[in-house]
């Protein structure tokens, strides 16, 4: 990703399209400027709010489509690499340098393509860093799974970097710099606007705060399986067709990814967490049962008032206990998944959703 490669590579005005994204983490603490982070609080942007705030505070137009791959790519930073809200937001500000959020971007004068213009697309003159995709394909998950790739490996150090990062603009610099290879000092780096994006990025999701009911969040809750739980399979992360309909990161999000991991089918349409319950076509009781989805009611357990939740039932003891996974709650970090044990009495006034 050296300074040849962003010669043709521009961010003119692209189409409006109508898909709809949420990005959500929902948990407590601070929305100072200074002091908030994806791993204490909680936001909640539509990928069609996302892109309409962007528009209007840099004057760059912004399609939903390019909005939802930025958001995207956001979750797998927080999800699986655990950066801050603040570093996200510094990483998506390169990559919109890079390519206007448009994975299907290719730069023929540099060899490279892709969201964030990895070498080695058409030429190697910049290097070759595509060979460590799954598939030489311009296909967005390929993409994601790239970046992830080279983050464990030979840019381990990117993570270090930017992952806990507390400030967007620093993060933005810090990206350019470690993990495209673009010295500060190179014009190419555009800092300012890198930095006013990373600002941007990051007020657009901080301001967008969610609420979550912590003096009735009952349960056990742990960012691990809890011990003595046997074998558990983890998430693989990914967001399987279907999901799009679901706000990313969100419960119903979560839910609906992770049954479909285990071969089971839920609707792309189930509606909020507290009325999955309610689906028509779909068995629900009181019982518990391994592999079916937790739908509570608002206020329940910790649920949102309005809207209530959902999670994914993992085990369930021979006792009536329960292990649920699930995304959203208190004292989880943004994107991940956490695991609450619920004892008996508890578990059976929950709905447990069956799925096909």
């Amino acid at each position: 990703m050296k300074a040849i490669k962003r010669g043709l590579i521009g961010l003119g005005t692209v189409s409006v399209l109508f898909f709809t994204l949420v990005f959500l983490v929902i948990g407590s603490g601070s929305v100072d400027s200074q002091t908030y982070s994806a791993t204490s609080g909680g936001i909640s942007v539509s990928a069609q709010e996302f892109a309409q705030k962007f528009t209007e505070k840099t004057g760059r137009q912004l399609s939903e489509e390019n909005a939802q791959t930025a958001l995207d790519f956001g979750a797998r930073l927080m999800n699986q690499h655990h950066f801050t809200l603040q570093g996200t937001s510094g990483s998506l500000a390169v990559a919109y340098r890079e390519c206007g959020f448009d994975h299907t971007a290719v730069n023929p004068s540099g060899g490279v393509a892709g969201f964030y213009q990895w070498s080695g697309w058409s030429s190697t003159i910049n290097g070759d860093r595509w060979a460590q995709a799954k598939e030489k394909k311009l296909d967005k998950q390929i993409q994601i799974d790239l970046m992830s790739a080279e983050l464990e490996g030979h840019y381990a150090q990117v993570v270090e970097k930017v992952g806990p990062s507390t400030d967007p603009k620093q993060a933005a610099r810090d990206w350019s710099q470690y993990y495209e290879g673009v010295a500060i000092s190179d014009s190419q780096t555009k800092v300012s606007d890198i930095e006013q994006w990373a600002e941007v990025i990051y007020d657009i999701l901080k301001d967008a705060q969610a609420t979550f009911n912590q003096d009735n969040n009952t349960g056990s809750s742990s960012v691990a399986v809890p011990e003595g739980w046997g074998n558990i399979s983890q998430y693989d992360g990914h967001a399987y067709d279907g999901s799009g309909s679901y706000p990313a990161g969100q419960c119903t999000w979560y839910v609906f990814n992770r049954a479909k991991q285990l071969g089971i089918q839920f609707d792309s349409y189930m509606g909020n967490g507290g009325q999955w319950w309610q689906k028509a076509g779909y068995k629900s009781s009181h019982t518990p049962k391994k592999h079916t989805a937790v739908s509570f009611v608002q206020g329940q357990a910790g649920s949102d008032p309005t809207y209530g939740h959902v999670a994914f039932c993992e085990e369930v003891r021979s006792d009536g206990s329960v292990l649920i996974s699930e995304m959203n709650v208190v004292g989880v970090p943004a994107m991940t998944v956490g695991y609450r044990v619920f004892d008996a009495n508890t578990a059976k006034q929950f709905w447990y959703v069956e799925g096909h």
